[in-house]
């Protein structure tokens, strides 16, 4: 029953993308309104910020979703560096409550940052001459996504288990204040599962590719994401277990909140004059957009693989355990590395239980090992579970392994500790 839960979802997602009118018109319009010189650069703090929030808010609630706050806002306050005054900014936050009785208490926050350089005089010929940030990619892009992504998830709101916070955050460009104060001050971190952070999305190009960056590795989220390109009619979307450049997820990454930065990259035009609504390829931003559609729904629907931790693993023994990066020579399985214990053990002697098949189970299991100094595998323990069934029959296939060649530190053999992802998966029909 469960497979076949599994399997209705994802056709029904694939649907849901399929059907999904462009968003390419859309983005166009909020990006060059957002843009232009009626909001003065929309610099933090600014009466041009304000007038963004406010066009962002009654978007949000002409596409239907429900509004917190008055009027949406989140008012917080930050000093300025350079004139040391106190300016006021606000978050503009939206939900869409999620349907399941014990998950919609769980939130996927996805935000973006509406603010830009604002403006500043240059003198020509003698004369002053106001110059504006367009800020379009920085991060007009971004919010425009942002926007049409919460109006395509109001469509099918009866499809999420968790609860969507859409959040625009102000003050981005003032050392991400907006989104600090959203996970510190006004809203439970422990309430929130994920956070997806929309910045720089709309310069896609042969050197501007669509990432995604998950802050730190996480192989379950590499893996979903890298998982999802896959699909017909979405973007070939290049995945690191990394970070990339300052932005709104840290606030949250920095409270152990798993992250993900989806983002074209930066580009010559960044935070300047240049950066204009005719530069962005909003066709391929489109296309994006889908592909984070559907993330967003699987991030949602999730069965808490990608949102929980990993156990520490105590190591008894006199002699120090060192880890696999720390160590000079590395431990090697039959004069080869891990992806040959992969390859040509783990996943050659790993049997899939029959009874996890049958209840459609699935997952990644991670176990952590140590090899010894005479080669021997020992301490082999499940740091993260899925269940059961397939946690038992990765420590039995990892526990039988022949002895590897030790690792080796400063010329000496030494204990070295492993960690490793043990996927298991079942083929979806189509």
């Amino acid at each position: 029953m469960r497979s076949f839960l599994s399997l209705l979802f994802w056709i029904l997602s694939l649907v849901a993308v399929q059907a999904q009118d462009s968003f390419e018109k859309a983005l166009r319009i909020h990006v060059e309104e957002l843009s232009s010189d009626a909001f003065n650069g929309r610099q933090a703090g600014t009466k041009g910020e304000k007038d963004a929030a406010e066009y962002i808010a009654r978007s949000f609630s002409q596409n239907g979703l429900e509004l917190l706050y008055p009027k949406g806002f989140q008012d917080f306050s930050f000093i300025d560096e350079k004139s040391k005054d106190t300016l006021y900014s606000q978050n503009i936050v939206a939900v869409i409550p999620g349907y399941d009785p014990k998950l919609r208490e769980e939130y996927i926050v996805i935000g973006a940052h509406y603010d830009s350089q604002g403006t500043y005089t240059m003198r020509v010929n003698g004369k002053d001459s106001l110059c504006i940030y367009p800020g379009a990619d920085a991060n007009a892009s971004g919010v425009a996504a942002l926007i049409e992504l919460a109006a395509a998830a109001q469509g099918q709101f009866f499809m999420y288990k968790r609860s969507l916070l859409f959040v625009a955050f102000g003050a981005g460009e003032q050392g991400a204040m907006g989104s600090w104060y959203f996970v510190n001050r006004a809203f439970p971190a422990s309430s929130v599962k994920m956070m997806i952070n929309l910045d720089r999305v709309g310069r896609s190009s042969t050197d501007n590719v669509p990432m995604a960056f998950c802050g730190k590795p996480n192989y379950e989220l590499e893996h979903l994401l890298t998982h999802l390109t896959t699909s017909p009619f979405l973007p070939d979307v290049q995945v690191y277990g990394t970070d990339y450049f300052a932005s709104d997820h840290q606030a949250f990454l920095d409270q152990n909140i798993p992250v993900c930065l989806f983002t074209t990259g930066l580009h010559p035009y960044h935070q300047t004059l240049r950066d204009t609504p005719d530069h962005l390829d909003y066709k391929n931003m489109d296309a994006f957009c889908q592909y984070i559609s559907l993330f967003i729904s699987e991030a949602a629907n999730d069965s808490g693989d990608i949102f929980r931790d990993e156990q520490q693993v105590t190591i008894t023994g006199d002699d120090p355990v060192y880890a696999y990066s720390d160590v000079d020579k590395p431990p090697t399985f039959f004069n080869s590395d891990l992806r040959s214990f992969m390859d040509r053990w783990v996943y050659k002697y790993l049997k899939y239980p029959l009874e996890a098949v049958r209840q459609g189970i699935m997952g990644r299991v991670m176990v952590s090992f140590v090899i010894e100094k005479d080669g021997e595998v020992t301490h082999v323990k499940v740091t993260r579970s899925v269940d059961p069934l397939l946690d038992n029959e990765a420590l039995r296939v990892i526990g039988a392994s022949p002895k590897w060649k030790a690792g080796e530190k400063n010329g000496e053999k030494v204990r070295v500790q492993i960690t490793i992802p043990v996927f298991f998966e079942l083929e979806r029909t189509r």
